[in-house]
């Protein structure tokens, strides 16, 4: 009897043991999917799932997993930006505790370093709420690059690690940039400096356990193919457990960050959710409207990535994506409140069957960006029914 006991009690913590699959469901049922999972091994997919069922007061979670394997590198490319943001807000709340006016929507000073390490004085004026924005609508690299400056990479490093997200750091900055080697000082209108100095930036290498560093069996530099691989183990990293993890730390810190980790007010969780869930025309998003290089679902991979225009205003992503070296990733919740459909995924996919890094000629459209798209709506229509 006691047995019967911990085995129920078991099921109802972690619910998914005796429930069928809904990403296997998926891969099954669908004719292009399953195309893509007779190779799955070499596209390296991995995909996270948490059923969201709320219940008057009451929050339930249901995990399912396919290939998650936290020690099998991908490159996170955009959705180590999703954190920085964090942190940007973490950092900002520090300095207010110090004594600092700054807030999301004060105007700042920016001003760089060039690689001679003299002060350019450029004197534009932003907010952190516009780079933020950016950051979430068109994934700017340009503005992700400026807060790291703010907050510093041993500040990120040391933050992610006291956090419990073990497998994220960051080590370099995002490109293309045509100021990825310059450093921004950031000052208040009082010019107050308020940036990191990113003095002494310790390097984290990837460790011992970490598989597949080594990316195609060829690599493109300087206008060259080089027969040989591109080594990742001082690349940027995340994993797809962190990554899901942050999801549920920013929709349900009560649960999940009830210590409060970030340092984030209800102001600062409403301020991630909106923009977050953003289509690339909405808000401040009109200027870029007639920008050939944008389009209305351009940050959104899952539900609304195979198209160009929203079919469906009635199902919202919180998310983050990221695209780079043959790697596509969407990490986020999903939502349709009309329905009360809720659910977190987190999926990656590698796809480069030249086998050359860097090289840009990856099977993004036809078959990356499909998958993703196919996958969360076949999920979606999984948990409706």
């Amino acid at each position: 009897m006691k047995q019967f006991f911990c085995l129920l009690l078991t099921i109802l913590l972690f619910g998914c043991s005796l429930d069928t699959n809904p990403i296997k469901s998926s891969l099954r049922n669908n004719d292009f999917l399953k195309e893509i999972i007779k190779d799955k091994e070499d596209y390296e997919i991995q995909v996270l799932l948490t059923k969201i069922n709320q219940n008057n007061t009451q929050v339930n979670f249901q995990k399912y997993e396919f290939q998650l394997d936290d020690n099998q590198y991908f490159y996170p490319a955009s959705t180590n930006k999703l954190p920085i943001v964090i942190l940007t807000l973490k950092k900002i709340n520090e300095l207010r505790s110090k004594g600092s006016e700054i807030t999301l929507k004060s105007k700042i000073i920016l001003n760089y370093k060039d690689d001679s390490s003299e002060l350019e004085l450029r004197d534009s004026i932003t907010s952190f709420q516009n780079l933020i924005a950016d950051v979430f609508l068109v994934s700017d690299n340009s503005a992700s690059n400026i807060l790291i400056d703010f907050i510093g990479y041993n500040y990120f490093n040391n933050e992610m690690k006291n956090a419990g997200f073990q497998k994220t750091y960051l080590n370099h900055k995002f490109n293309p940039d045509p100021y990825v080697n310059s450093t921004w000082q950031i000052s208040d209108l009082d010019n107050n400096l308020i940036s990191s100095t990113n003095d002494d930036q310790k390097i984290i290498k990837a460790d011992d356990k970490t598989n597949g560093l080594e990316k195609g069996e060829r690599r493109y530099f300087k206008g060259q193919i080089l027969n040989e691989s591109l080594n990742f183990s001082q690349k940027n990293r995340s994993s797809i457990t962190d990554m899901h993890n942050l999801i549920k730390y920013i929709f349900y810190p009560e649960i999940f960050d009830s210590n409060n980790t970030f340092n984030l007010n209800v102001e600062d969780y409403d301020f991630l959710r909106y923009w977050m869930s953003r289509f690339t025309y909405e808000d401040i998003g009109e200027k870029f409207i007639g920008d050939e290089n944008f389009f209305e679902t351009y940050n959104k991979f899952f539900i609304h990535g195979d198209e160009q225009s929203v079919s469906n205003e009635q199902i919202r992503v919180y998310n983050k994506i990221g695209q780079a070296y043959g790697t596509s990733i969407d990490n986020g919740l999903i939502k349709n409140y009309q329905d009360n459909i809720e659910f977190i995924l987190t999926a990656t996919i590698y796809t480069n069957k030249n086998k050359v890094i860097n090289d840009n000629v990856y099977e993004y459209d036809d078959i990356a960006v499909p998958f993703l798209a196919i996958l969360s709506r076949a999920i979606y229509n999984e948990l409706v029914d």
